[in-house]
């Protein structure tokens, strides 16, 4: 029996009730397991462990809300210290995973925290995407349900609510993070979204798309011509911002032509031939309906090419047998029904187009009315990395200027709603640019200036919104090597022209 009396007599901080007895806590369609687990190393289920961590109360639950629906979730309750809020955490990819790391690092923060694999494991076969009731999980109700019920455990086990809920995710979690606020607004009080998957169905298209153009041997990007691309993009942009250094701080402005790069005769080591010339090109600019001719998605900004061979050969590109992450097994099963389907004959006009009519409903987060959002108050602080070689940061961008033209103006938007470019990030994680801001990687100090929850949870508590936050670029010893001003779009960090220029203190905010 949960004890009733003894927050009265206790601070909430202090207070832990009984874990155990959680298991008895009535949820719609779901049955709850708890457990206490001792302060040090926590054992996950692959084997790996957690070190470190307080003491804390373990609830398992499996959430059934349709008949073939199998919603695995966690949410981990601190026994002590507990900061009174609770934080979601989102998942990658096709999911299939509960965030065990992210939540680990929100405990260590005073946070009860919430994580589900949206209805499937990693390990199933791929099949899960041809029942509707799953995707359904998986692109939305899945987390929905962790938020609603990770509310309702805290209250149980805490005899009283949390007091704000926030909510941190990257990639497919970005994705997450949109959809809450389209669909859930009253969800999270405050929302960290980024590198968002949010037009999905354009983006396995996109990943589609840049598979088939780099998949002939003529079209091929072996890592030694991306390096010569990436030192002439750089040649080209990276002193736009003031200062060379390696990065490109300013995408939106970098102007370079791949053609220069072409090879005047025979191939050779330091030129590209027409056909990789043309394959460059096609990734710039983004997947094209071949009949209309219409733009259907953005391309890549210039400046990150190197991270276009990433995960131990190639993300999206240079594909041969199948299309990249995980658009070969969406279109398999989930619009095309067919294990075998072939990536290279996808029809970019009438494919795309039906399964739009089918599966974006579902799918997309892409919705510009965030009015229930901005009405309750809450907010939303958006990151894109613009080295990212999976999903473009224009398309994040894009978003943000459709959220200003429902909003009928920047201003008003930019009271609940800021998006934040992120010089030579890759894909939520890794690359040459300044990559700890407490997304996917730890900030150096926790605070408002240097941790993206930090400062949306300030944003919401006091009404102070980020006009820049401070991130970290560490060196092989883990040290920090530069520190970079993250500013607000439209504004990018530029060098005041003196001082150390690894110093954010000597960067502006500007246009």
């Amino acid at each position: 029996m949960l004890t009733r009396l003894l927050p009265f007599l206790l601070p909430s901080a202090l207070f832990a009730a009984d874990c155990e007895a959680l298991a008895h806590l009535s949820l719609p369609d779901t049955t709850l397991t708890a457990k206490t687990v001792a302060a040090g190393s926590f054992t996950l289920p692959n084997g790996q462990q957690l070190k470190n961590l307080p003491e804390f109360c373990e609830v398992h639950g499996v959430s059934k809300p349709s008949a073939s629906s199998n919603i695995n979730f966690e949410v981990w309750l601190p026994a002590s210290n507990w900061n009174g809020k609770l934080e979601g955490l989102g998942n990658g990819g096709l999911a299939g995973t509960i965030s065990f790391g992210p939540m680990a690092r929100a405990l260590e923060n005073g946070y009860a925290a919430a994580s589900t694999d949206t209805g499937h494991t990693a390990q199933e076969p791929k099949t899960w995407l041809a029942d509707r009731d799953r995707l359904v999980d998986y692109s939305y109700r899945g987390l929905h349900l962790t938020t609603e019920y990770a509310k309702s455990i805290i209250h149980a086990y805490y005899s009283e609510p949390a007091k704000e809920a926030y909510y941190l995710g990257c990639s497919k979690g970005g994705q997450q993070g949109l959809m809450e606020a389209q669909r859930f607004p009253a969800d999270y009080d405050g929302i960290v979204a980024g590198d968002a998957a949010n037009y999905w169905t354009r983006q396995m298209a996109s990943e589609l798309w840049d598979g088939i153009a780099t998949g002939s041997p003529e079209t091929n990007l072996p890592q030694a011509k991306l390096e010569l691309l990436q030192k002439a993009t750089l040649a080209a942009c990276d002193a736009l911002d003031g200062v060379a250094d390696g990065i490109v701080s300013d995408p939106t402005r970098c102007r370079f032509d791949p053609r220069k790069l072409q090879c005047k005769g025979a191939d050779a080591a330091d030129c590209l031939t027409a056909a990789q010339v043309e394959a460059v090109e096609k990734i710039y600019s983004g997947p094209v309906n071949p009949r209309t001719k219409q733009k259907l998605y953005p391309g890549m900004y210039p400046g990150g090419e190197l991270g276009w061979g990433r995960a131990g050969g190639q993300m999206v590109i240079n594909r041969t047998d199948r299309s990249g992450v995980s658009s070969n097994d969406f279109w398999s099963f989930a619009f095309f029904k067919e294990p075998a389907w072939q990536f290279r004959g996808f029809d970019f006009d009438r494919d795309l187009s039906a399964a739009e009519e089918q599966l974006a409903p579902v799918t997309n987060a892409t919705d510009a009315n965030l009015e229930p959002f901005r009405k309750l108050g809450h907010k939303l602080l958006y990151y894109h990395g613009a080295a990212d070689p999976l999903i473009p940061a224009q398309n994040g961008i894009d978003y943000f200027e459709s959220v200003v033209k429902a909003q009928k103006g920047r201003e008003r938007t930019e009271q609940f709603f800021r998006v934040f470019l992120v010089p030579g990030l890759y894909h939520c994680s890794g690359g040459p640019g300044p990559t700890a801001f407490g997304g996917s990687t730890a900030a150096p100090v926790n605070d408002a200036d240097h941790d993206v929850t930090a400062a949306v949870a300030k944003w919401v508590e006091q009404g102070v919104a980020p006009d820049r936050i401070v991130a970290t670029k560490y060196n092989a010893s883990k040290e920090i090597e530069l520190q970079r001003p993250l500013c607000a779009y439209p504004l990018v960090a530029r060098y005041k022209g003196s001082g150390d220029p690894t110093d954010a203190a000597n960067f502006t905010c500007a246009k």
